[in-house]
């Protein structure tokens, strides 16, 4: 006899082992989670963390604002800590991007996220090792920071269990299931799992688990180098996690004079791969490109020493934005994925609004409508600037 579940969650990062989490708080019956090998091994585990509380999307204001305050009480919320460190996050723009980060801020100022417009003279005060040229404006998110992604992943799923949560770590689902417009469970090599409701959250997996039903989800694995400086012991580094539009670039303190650093230009840094290809390598033209920009802000850095970084990996979606709801075409399938490298920093609201939203909840609804599959069919994708022809990381 097949085993069976009210709810199976396919995918351990930290989307999968939030909605776990979630659901489990509203009574939804048995969750069954399957992770292929270890939480948080794949996406989630190598992912830089940062917590930025700013979005050019408006549709995803709220899943901004909403995670923000879950980091920020985490560990009163699971008991647990999330390793978040409140560093502040400074956005840098030129003559370009001004208008767009000033529309940015008004939105996160109306959902409640602390976020300010910073003039050039307070930027000095608060970061007085950086250089601003072609720098014409800047905000500051004071909460902001970052948090340990395995920490985080953890404290989710132990909560989920102790609510009776079955999470079941080293089994991949190697099929999904599907009976005309039922996607009635998944393959495992140790046997079948039937479920009433499945949610695909496999990050890079994603795409080719939901062709197993005849389902094509536009998906693209990307491999995403993540460069790692230790400033020089007497040298000032950025007091504040930053994202430079004007050269595209992210930089965040870590302990032990660290800075982590890469790119947000969607052209360099997002190499295609398949997802069981690995994380590969940083490699020195990626380093040159994102150190080159670097030290245009911080030229006091030039003489710091390059430790080993790492590569992780995304799953981008054709306008760079989450894929959140239910398959039209199998009313008990819903997928989280496609998260373009947002998936971490958003990953609390993203697992409590699929919750509320599989429990029937219509706001919940209302508010992923726009992130969901049916956009890529009917010419809706999320568009942020130059008339739609602008996507990426920030977008």
């Amino acid at each position: 006899m097949n085993e069976m579940a009210d709810i199976l969650i396919i995918g351990g990062g930290v989307i999968g082992v939030s909605i776990a989490y979630h659901l489990a708080q509203r009574g939804l019956g048995r969750i069954v989670l399957l992770e292929r090998d270890s939480l948080a091994c794949g996406s989630t585990g190598r992912s830089v963390a940062t917590i930025d509380l700013l979005t050019f999307q408006p549709h995803a204001v709220e899943l901004y604002a909403k995670s923000g305050e879950f980091f920020d009480q985490c560990d009163k919320i699971l008991g647990a800590e999330c390793g978040f460190v409140e560093t502040g996050s400074i956005v840098l723009a030129g003559p370009p991007q001004e208008s767009g980060l000033l529309a940015a801020m008004q939105k996160v100022q109306a959902a409640g996220v602390e976020v300010q417009s910073l003039s050039i003279e307070a930027l000095r005060k608060l970061e007085p090792a950086v250089t601003l040229d072609g720098v014409v404006s800047a905000s500051i998110a004071p909460r902001a920071g970052y948090a340990d992604p395995v920490l985080t992943t953890q404290a989710l799923a132990n909560a989920a269990r102790r609510m009776g949560v079955d999470i079941q770590q080293g089994r991949a689902a190697t099929r999904l299931r599907r009976a005309g417009k039922q996607v009635f469970g998944v393959e495992t090599a140790t046997g079948d799992i039937e479920a009433l409701i499945v949610i695909v959250a496999a990050g890079a997996w994603s795409g080719n688990l939901l062709r197993t039903a005849a389902i094509e989800l536009d998906l693209q694995p990307v491999r995403h180098p993540v460069v790692a400086l230790r400033r020089p012991p007497h040298a000032a580094s950025p007091r504040h996690s930053l994202l430079d539009l004007t050269t595209g670039i992210y930089a965040r303190p870590e302990s032990d004079r660290l800075i982590l650093l890469g790119s947000i230009n969607p052209d360099v840094g997002y190499d295609p791969i398949t997802p069981d290809d690995g994380a590969g390598y940083v490699h020195d033209e990626y380093v040159l490109w994102v150190m080159e920009r670097f030290v245009q802000r911080f030229p006091a850095l030039e003489a710091g020493e390059l430790t080993r970084g790492w590569a992780g990996i995304m799953t981008i979606s054709p306008d760079w934005q989450p894929v959140l709801g239910k398959w039209p075409d199998c009313p008990n399938l819903y997928c989280a994925t496609g998260f373009s490298g947002k998936g971490f920093q958003i990953s609390p609201a993203v697992g409590e609004l699929m919750a509320r939203l599989i429990a029937g909840d219509p706001k919940a609804s209302k508010l992923l409508a726009p992130f969901a599959p049916t956009r890529f069919d009917n010419g809706r994708l999320l568009r942020t600037e130059n008339e739609g022809q602008a996507y990426g990381l920030l977008a």
